[in-house]
């Protein structure tokens, strides 16, 4: 595809306070997001493409999502959509996308930046914006106002659950990126402040092959799994103690002839279930044995009316 220079220049001068060359600037084209299923099992429509190419136009450039003005990098001045009938996505669309072109000022500050542009280490984009409409793709029910019974990751009669975007509301920035959500391009929707499920990184290690890669959401979400996990594991672990040192107490009295230590040894590889059924039975058995006795009588002793206590 080929530009017009003196088009693009004038595109271009609409956002400077004063006219740029053709020499002044570095021009180059993004994929910003498309159809295709991403690594957080959600999708853009077509339709939701074409609004977000309005909105793009004249976002700024930043690294990894960080909205601090230092971290502007270039501009966005033209967006439209690409479809390619050749190509199918998963879901049997024609694969379209979002591309854009962006322009930044040449410096020798940028030198760097542009180099490793051309270079392609600096190519996976994300893109920040705000979509209205969050839907199931089995049943169509948005997700944030009706819900349903569906499980992102999951397959229903072949086909895989999957959040669909549409109805855009507003586009924030895009962002250079280590690793994108979208294969091709990178997402991320700022509308969700929701860690993505752990199906969906569930469904990210089912399919990796010899490296895995996760988004910073996934992660984020992973390590915090990781985090509730080891918790639970930590309590899991005192209250096995404590049935083990229940079950010693009841050994020495119901059990004498057993020794103790060895007991609670064995018992170590048993399941919770087990151990309190174990537990429960051993305190009836050291109950039946040893009888709690009544220590003081509930009826009052009759005073003594006669006197041979005092016969001499």
């Amino acid at each position: 595809m080929t530009f017009d220079t003196e088009q693009e220049l004038e595109q271009i001068n609409r956002y400077t306070r004063k006219p740029l060359t053709a020499d002044d600037v570095y021009r180059f084209t993004l994929t910003l997001c498309d159809n295709e299923i991403d690594r957080d099992l959600e999708r853009f429509t077509p339709a939701a493409l074409g609004e977000l190419a309005a909105l793009f136009v004249g976002k700024t450039g930043i690294f990894d999502h960080s909205c601090k003005s230092e971290q502007q990098s270039a501009r966005l001045f033209d967006c439209w959509v690409e479809t390619d009938k050749t190509r199918a996505t998963s879901c049997g669309e024609a694969y379209t996308c979002l591309k854009a072109r962006a322009y930044m000022v040449r410096t020798k500050e940028n030198e760097g930046l542009i180099a490793e542009i051309e270079g392609g280490i600096k190519k996976e984009v994300s893109v920040g914006c705000a979509m209205g409409s969050l839907c199931c793709s089995v049943c169509g029910a948005d997700r944030r106002t009706t819900g349903c019974e569906h499980v992102k990751g999951r397959t229903y009669n072949g086909r895989l659950c999957h959040d669909v975007l549409s109805n855009a509301t507003d586009a924030y920035e895009w962002s250079f990126v280590a690793v994108p959500a979208q294969r091709e391009a990178g997402v991320t929707k700022a509308f969700s402040k929701e860690a993505p499920m752990t199906e969906s990184i569930l469904e990210t290690v089912k399919s990796a092959k010899n490296e895995l890669k996760l988004t910073k959401a996934q992660l984020t979400a992973l390590q915090a799994d990781i985090a509730s996990l080891e918790q639970a594991g930590a309590d899991a672990k005192a209250y096995r103690e404590k049935l083990l040192s229940e079950i010693g107490r009841c050994v020495l009295i119901a059990l004498p002839q057993i020794d103790k230590s060895l007991f609670v040894q064995g018992c170590g590889d048993m399941p919770i279930h087990a151990l309190e059924t174990l537990s429960q039975s051993l305190h009836k058995q050291t109950k039946a044995m040893l009888p709690a006795k009544q220590q003081l009588s509930a009826t009052e002793s009759k005073p003594t009316t006669d006197n041979h206590a005092f016969c001499i």
